[in-house]
């Protein structure tokens, strides 16, 4: 009986765990993320708030109710942090790539993107060089 009883916890455990994204995965990302800094400053009060949602390969932001960009991506989750290609389709910067990095703990994420089309991607989530440095908290799974 205390073999079986080890077996089921082993295999609810596994399965739990299994049931989380690994931390530095794309399905890490997968979701609704409201964005909660731009270079560490908080939105002003009242204004609209901004969200980006990754769902398979692709990802939107928006602003408000309103679309702001739309586009895919893809990460190399070896990468330690893991890089973010994004790839704007629609938008001010559509047509352009943009690169990054990004990092997801539980519910928070950080990015740290270039400029659209500089073909630089930052190292670190200091912002600097142009980088913008977004960090958010997800709404929905």
């Amino acid at each position: 009986m205390t073999q079986f009883t080890t077996l089921v916890l082993g295999i609810a455990l596994a399965a739990s765990l299994s049931a989380q994204p690994p931390k530095g995965t794309a399905a890490a990302l997968q979701g609704t993320w409201a964005v909660s800094s731009l270079n560490g400053q908080s939105a002003p009060e009242g204004a609209p708030a901004m969200t980006v949602t990754f769902t398979g390969d692709k990802y939107h932001q928006t602003l408000g109710d309103k679309v702001i960009e739309r586009g895919t991506f893809k990460v190399d989750a070896a990468k330690m942090p893991m890089t973010i290609d994004l790839v704007i389709a629609e938008g001010d910067d559509a047509g352009k790539a943009q690169m990054g990095i990004a990092e997801v703990t539980g519910d928070t994420m950080r990015l740290s993107l270039d400029t659209p089309g500089a073909g630089r991607r930052p190292t670190d989530f200091t912002g600097k060089d142009g980088a913008v440095v977004i960090a958010g908290k997800k709404t929905k799974g």
